[in-house]
């Protein structure tokens, strides 16, 4: 029962940030992740680092103010303790990564720019370098030991829908269009993990997907396609919800039959 008791609880976890997230870095992402050893000191260090970066991003975007240094000391802080600890030496669950310290070394360069938007004040890019920031994050775990192609795909889908509500946010509309497309191709890439009892939400995911094209076309304002775009990634989060669900209690329930 312990594994299933582990599983519940990630899931319950996973749901809550789910309800409660109002910001787009896909901290549920990181959480899944790191669940096959969610205990060790890079899982603990990299869901430190998002949960600062989550911290500073959606005060950026939702609660304008003169001063966010204690937010973004709090990235600082938690970005220095994790690459004192990874910049040259990938963790385990990296360890055949030869790009990790191009990746590591592109992460600090990039807190570096978003520093100097803030302390510039250009509020709303700092907050979207953010979303650019959070899919150089997702990288890291492409080479982990354990990664499926299955979470590669879930990797892929997030950081495109971080660069779908990026480019919206900077009324890009053309790419954001283009973008929108290379979304419907990764959600298609789903279709051989679902069943009829994920049909709904699938759907619902389809028409979304419409609902924000057909605002693109009439060239609405990027605050009411940003609303879309929010229930688009909600609707993904619960389809890959699903889709992992089954995936954990068919294993675990291989592991019961074989004791």
């Amino acid at each position: 029962m312990g594994y299933f008791r582990q599983k519940i609880t990630t899931f319950i976890a996973i749901t809550l940030i789910m309800a409660n997230s109002l910001f787009a870095c896909d901290d549920t992402l990181v959480m899944l992740l790191t669940e096959k050893n969610p205990t060790s000191e890079f899982s603990k260090s990299v869901r430190s680092f998002m949960n600062s970066l989550t911290l500073l991003g959606s005060t950026l975007k939702f609660t304008p103010k003169e001063d966010y240094s204690t937010e973004l000391n709090g990235v600082l802080n938690s970005w220095m303790e994790f690459s004192k600890k990874y910049m040259t030496n990938p963790p385990e669950e990296a360890k055949n990564d030869t790009e990790w310290i191009n990746k590591m070394t592109s992460i600090a360069k990039k807190i570096g720019e978003i520093r100097k938007l803030i302390n510039s004040k250009q509020r709303m890019n700092a907050h979207n370098s953010i979303l650019e920031l959070s899919n150089t994050v997702g990288t890291l775990f492409e080479n982990s030991v354990g990664i499926t192609d299955k979470k590669k795909s879930f990797i892929t889908t997030s950081a495109d829908l971080n660069d779908l509500q990026r480019l919206i946010s900077e009324k890009a509309y053309t790419e954001a269009t283009q973008k929108l497309e290379k979304i419907k191709q990764d959600l298609d890439s789903f279709q051989k993990y679902i069943t009829d009892n994920d049909l709904s939400v699938a759907s619902n995911t389809v028409k979304i997907m419409g609902s924000i094209s057909k605002a693109l076309e009439n060239n609405q304002s990027p605050e009411e396609i940003d609303t879309s775009v929010s229930e688009l990634r909600t609707s993904f989060e619960e389809l890959r919800s699903r889709i992992l669900m089954k995936e954990w209690f068919s294993d675990g329930e291989a592991q019961e039959k074989g004791k």
